[in-house]
């Protein structure tokens, strides 16, 4: 039986998009279609006798692209474990999300690390039996992670063995400030595969505002030295840009100066009032308006073919999840990953269900990892708090008619101030992006073009007719 009263109907000139809010299945049928269409919800025995085949006809192509299944099933497995090894970091950026202004320096011992990855790799597998991905993704974070290069080597290298030894497959990432990278730091990292995104706001007079040294100084000349004395790795790097109030309407250069200096992608952050941003907020808070416009030039730009051959990420995200399907970001889609798919050990061994949830917040600290016991993470999933922060439903409120709701989730949790609430910022970027691409989607194939010349292992040719696939 097809569920017909979860369907969205958004017209885009001779063709419309037909869109499943649950699941975020979407076909698109010529406009003609746009009146049948909407006599779907209607019983059959109600639609005029000359118009039920072609209603048939139009039901058949829409289950075939999996429209009216229904949600999809709840996602558990976990895949993710992140690892805030330090709380030391040589920076001082104004708007840390991470960073509290108490905050006393300390590392992770490497046993709580190790602990917490076995017990993350003795659960159930999230990759199937065969596939290139991992069953565990490790992601090395900070403070500045590369402040204890040792401590990561003695993990990564224990942790790859303990990995063997139960069959699993284990990779890790990271991300960056590169002020402490040396030709021990590269070489280890290409060895182990140890894949590293770096931070930074964009050309010099913009990143050196914000992102700065404990004694004020500016801190893009760390990026300059990494490329002239490693720049094959610092090519294969993605950039990740924090977006505030000081930089949203710069989108567009940022994105061209990354390109230009060789990077392999660009990715953004949006400004989160938690950490030392707590009480500057007003300072660094977006203006939804201006940011949607530098938004638009971006995608202007992607559609036009200025940035074929390289990964806009503000842009990629929306693509992704609209063609390949609900979930190809665990941050957008209903159920997010946090305490589902993803946990975090601070480096004391307390365990978040992300990284992003405020620290000071209700539902920060779901337990705390213990020595020996391979079972911290379990127990943490199983707290109040994490089956509060899983309870999360957004379509309790406004979020429930809108047609994008299985594609953006509803934001992130810890951008808002309710559990159930959606983030504002956030909403409005979605509301936005995802008919521009969908309008693109059907009236040109600029999107196939620009996404095969980035991602040429994974053509879309799902592109010119139905998602979620």
């Amino acid at each position: 039986m097809m569920h017909l009263e979860s369907l969205s109907l958004l017209p885009l000139g001779d063709k419309a998009m037909v869109m499943d809010r649950s699941n975020g299945k979407w076909a698109m049928v010529a406009a003609e279609a746009i009146p049948l269409v909407r006599l779907l919800p209607f019983a059959e025995e109600a639609i005029p006798a000359d118009l039920r085949p072609s209603r048939a006809e139009l039901l058949q192509g829409l289950a075939a692209a999996g429209l009216g299944s229904g949600p999809p099933p709840p996602r558990r497995a976990f895949s993710a474990l992140i690892l805030k090894l330090t709380r030391t970091c040589n920076f001082r950026c104004a708007y840390c999300y991470s960073t509290e202004p108490e905050d006393a320096a300390s590392d992770m011992p490497l046993a709580i690390a190790l602990e917490a990855v076995e017990e993350a790799l003795r659960r159930e597998t999230h990759a199937p039996p065969g596939a290139s991905h991992p069953d565990l993704l490790v992601i090395l974070h900070g403070g500045e992670p590369l402040l204890c290069f040792p401590l990561i080597r003695d993990l990564v290298t224990a942790a790859e063995e303990i990995a063997a030894h139960l069959g699993k497959r284990i990779c890790f990432g990271g991300q960056t400030n590169l002020s402490r990278l040396n030709r021990e730091i590269v070489d280890f990292s290409l060895a182990h595969r140890v894949a590293w995104g770096i931070s930074l706001d964009g050309p010099p007079e913009l990143n050196d505002r914000f992102r700065v040294l404990a004694g004020g100084g500016g801190t893009y000349h760390f990026f300059d030295r990494a490329r002239r004395e490693y720049p094959e790795f610092v090519r294969a790097c993605g950039i990740l840009t924090t977006v505030t109030a000081h930089n949203q309407d710069r989108l567009l250069e940022i994105a061209r100066h990354f390109r230009d200096c060789g990077a392999a992608g660009w990715g953004w952050t949006l400004f989160q009032a938690a950490g030392l941003g707590r009480d500057s907020a007003a300072r660094f808070e977006l203006s939804y308006d201006r940011l949607i416009a530098a938004w638009d030039r971006l995608f202007d730009a992607v559609h036009a073919g200025e940035f074929d051959g390289f990964e806009v990420g503000p842009v990629v995200r929306y693509v992704e999840n609209l063609v390949c399907g609900a979930g190809a970001s665990m941050c957008m889609r209903r159920g997010c990953g946090a305490a589902r798919e993803l946990l975090s050990v601070s480096s004391d061994g307390s365990i978040e269900a992300c990284d992003c949830i405020d620290r000071k917040g209700p539902l920060a600290g779901l337990g705390l990892v213990r020595i020996g016991e391979l079972d911290s993470l379990r127990q943490a999933e199983e707290s109040e708090k994490a089956r509060l922060i899983r309870s999360r439903d957004v379509a309790l409120g406004e979020c429930a008619e809108c047609a994008w709701l299985s594609l953006c989730g509803g934001g992130c949790l810890a951008y808002v101030g309710s559990l159930h609430g959606k983030p504002p910022a956030q909403c409005a970027l979605a509301k936005n992006a995802f008919p521009r691409i969908a309008q693109s989607i059907a009236s040109s194939s600029a999107l196939r073009r620009y996404w095969d010349s980035v991602f040429n292992t994974r053509p879309l040719s799902v592109l010119a007719a139905s998602g979620g696939a």
